[in-house]
Formats: C-alpha cells, sequence, structure tokens
C-alpha cells in the first residue's frame, strides 16, 4: 500500500459494484500495485475492506480463488481476516478483509520516532502472527508499516498476507514486477532466490528500527534500494536500549540462515515490552574445521569432565615398580672437590711446617660419580697421603 497518511477519499463517480455485493464508496489507500476500498457487503450488510489488484490482468481466476480459501483457514489475533477473494470483470485479483477501524503504523512513525516499550510491544505482536503463518507453512513477503494496523481497540494486526500470495498467484510477477515493497524486501528477495519465512524476520527488524529511528533505513528508488541492500547492512544505532541492537543485527542477517525465527523474535519483544532485555545477537559465522583452534579452559574442563569410577578391589592390578628418578650426581661431586682441596692445602700446610700431625681419612668418592671423575679424585687423595 502507500505510505501516504491513510484518508477516505470518495469514488469518483457512480459507485461501482464488484461481484455484485461489494458496493466501493471510498479510497482507502493506493499502492503500486492495488488500491483499498471501503465497501459495503450488500450480502450481508456490513462494512469491509476491498483490495483490488491493478497490476496486470489475464489471471487464473481459479488458482487466485485456491489462494482465497487456503487463507480464509487463518484465525490469528494479529492478522486481518480475509472474508472473500476473486477476481472483477476485468480480471484483476481482488481480496475482501475485516475493515479496521485505526490507523496505520506508518501514519504513526509519520509523527516520529516510537518509545523503545511501545515497539516492543506491536512488534512482539506482529512476531507472533508470522510465527503462527510460518507454522502453517505460509509466508507474508511484504511486511511493512504500512500494512500494521493499529486499531482504536488497541489491537495490533498485520495486515495484506493474503495480497502478497494473491499477487503472485495471479502472476503478476510475470510482467517484471517484484511481490513486496522495495525498501523492505529481504536481500534473498532482491536477488531472487528461494524466499522463505526469513524473509518476514528480516522485513519486520527494518520495520522495527524505523519505529525506533524515525527514518526509512533504504529509501529511494527501487534500484537505490536494491543497490544499498546488498551493499551495505542496516545501520543499527549502537545508542538504542540494551538489547535492541543484537536483536535488530540479528534478524537483518544478510544470510537468511542466520536470522532468529519469528517465534525467538515474539519471545525477545516481549521480554522487552515487561522491562526485560533481549538475548538474541548477530553471531558471527563459525570457521571452516581446518581452520578452527580449539582453546580448552582448564575449570571448565575440570569442571565439565564426569569423574572415572573408581575401581573394585579385586579389580586393582599390582602396580608396576616405579623406577627411582635418576640422583643429580654434580653437588656430590662438587661437594667432594671441596674436601679434597681442603685436604691438599692442608697436606701443603703440614709438610711446610715439618710436623707429624696425621693426615685425615681419605673421602669415600660415591658410586654414581661418573667413572673419569671419580678415578682423578682418587689419584689426587692418594698424592696428599704421600
Amino acid at each position: 500500500m502507500t505510505d501516504l497518511p491513510t484518508a477516505a477519499m470518495p469514488a469518483s463517480g457512480p459507485e461501482r459494484v464488484i461481484a455484485g455485493r461489494y458496493r466501493m464508496e471510498s479510497l482507502l489507500g493506493r499502492g503500486g500495485t492495488a488500491e483499498v476500498w471501503r465497501c459495503t457487503d450488500e450480502a450481508l450488510e456490513r462494512q469491509v475492506a476491498l483490495k483490488l489488484v491493478t497490476g496486470s490482468g489475464g489471471e487464473d481466476a481459479h488458482r487466485v480463488g485456491d489462494e482465497a480459501r487456503l487463507l480464509a483457514r487463518l484465525s490469528h489475533p494479529g492478522l486481518v481476516p480475509v472474508y472473500d477473494a476473486g477476481t472483477d470483470e476485468a480480471s484483476h485479483p481482488y481480496v475482501v478483509m475485516e475493515l479496521v477501524d485505526g490507523e496505520t503504523l506508518a501514519d504513526s512513525i509519520r509523527r516520529g520516532p516510537l518509545p523503545p516499550e511501545q515497539v516492543a510491544s506491536i512488534g512482539g505482536r506482529l512476531a507472533d502472527a508470522l510465527g503462527y503463518v510460518h507454522g502453517e507453512g505460509l509466508v507474508h513477503r511484504d511486511v511493512k508499516p504500512a500494512n500494521v494496523l493499529l486499531g482504536k481497540d488497541g489491537r495490533v494486526r498485520l495486515t495484506d498476507f493474503g495480497i502478497a500470495r494473491l499477487v503472485d498467484a495471479a502472476k503478476v510477477t510475470a510482467t517484471g514486477l517484484t511481490v513486496g515493497t522495495a525498501s523492505y524486501l529481504s536481500p534473498e528477495q532482491v536477488t531472487a532466490e528461494p524466499v522463505g519465512p526469513a524473509a518476514d524476520v528480516y522485513a519486520l527488524g527494518l520495520v522495527l528500527l524505523e519505529c525506533l529511528t524515525g527514518k526509512r533505513e533504504y529509501p529511494g528508488s527501487a534500484v537505490e534500494v536494491a543497490l544499498a541492500r546488498l551493499s551495505r547492512q542496516p545501520e543499527v544505532p549502537s545508542t538504542l536500549p540494551s538489547g535492541w541492537p543484537g536483536l535488530l543485527s540479528a534478524m537483518t542477517a544478510r544470510d537468511p540462515a542466520r536470522r532468529p525465527t519469528a517465534t525467538q523474535v515474539a519471545d525477545d519483544l516481549h521480554a522487552i515490552a515487561t522491562g526485560g532485555e533481549a538475548t538474541t545477537v548477530f553471531t558471527s559465522p563459525a570457521p571452516p574445521p581446518a581452520e578452527r583452534t580449539q582453546v580448552i579452559d582448564r575449570t571448565r574442563a575440570m569442571t565439565t569432565v564426569q569423574p572415572a569410577p573408581a575401581p573394585r578391589r579385586d579389580d586393582v592390578a599390582p602396580a608396576a615398580p616405579v623406577a627411582a628418578p635418576p640422583r643429580n650426581s654434580w653437588p656430590v661431586v662438587i661437594g667432594l672437590l671441596t674436601a679434597v682441596a681442603v685436604i691438599a692445602l692442608l697436606g701443603l700446610f703440614l709438610s711446610n711446617r715439618g710436623g707429624t700431625t696425621a693426615v685425615p681419612d681419605p673421602v669415600q668418592v660415591e658410586q654414581d660419580v661418573p667413572a673419569k671423575i671419580r678415578t682423578d679424585l682418587n689419584r689426587l687423595q692418594q698424592e696428599v697421603r704421600r
């Protein structure tokens, strides 16, 4: 839908009736491929919103009907119910939805950034709704502020879930159009890669970032937006409250496999809304096994390794004799050399005085002293005793 403020514009000319029952009364909004009209369902006498695809003709009405029946089975407080769908006389698909009294999230952002707690509350409800539809095997593919309705009853509802599938089912993409709004497309949508639930998580991340900052992260034309999307990551301010930078960076990761699921996002946003913090962070990819260096913290290893069970007494084998560590012989050698030197000096002193004092007994050389040193010590002692 258009980002212009939602205001009813009266229909020009005579009122038009679609499918013989939906009387178009006023235009609520217009986008690049569709218009939303306030209509009166004359069969049930109630006000409804009818979204009419205006992009291309020649659609397969049967396939549009199949998609509508699939969407009509969805039931969640965060989704705008789909009542009916089909094609008009010009073969343009349309979808009939509940008419919500309120404004869009785009209208609210236009007045300025929203408080983080309010953003978390709105985002948590949207993530809940996306988690539900992803669990049903479906993808929205066009999450943006203009498709989020803030009802006067306080409810937050995601709309246009059906129109993205119906536009694709109507083969509008065959004309070169891309399902989804350029500023909120995921990188895989830009590069025409397979699209899954992670694309909705990416778009929701950009929506939440815009709510917090008050500005669109990727403005400009479709080409400018596509190039910017593939050349840089969204700039998530580090000044955002704790938990927000990590969560938004993870939601807008380039690789879809590294984004959290919608359910994980909902848990974090509900925590923020109730005064807690988000715990999801953007994780760096693990290096290849050949380049990975394993570092084991000693304390952690000691506390996490399970101790081996104590062996039974009859299972204990006799301990093998343990060889005694080799003795260091150098202290002994130094001691012996000192003793021999003292003996030699004493012998010289006595010989010079001509005395007859007996020479001390020779020092016993230990057997573990190297053989050559032991031989020299014994020879020196013999010389002293002569």
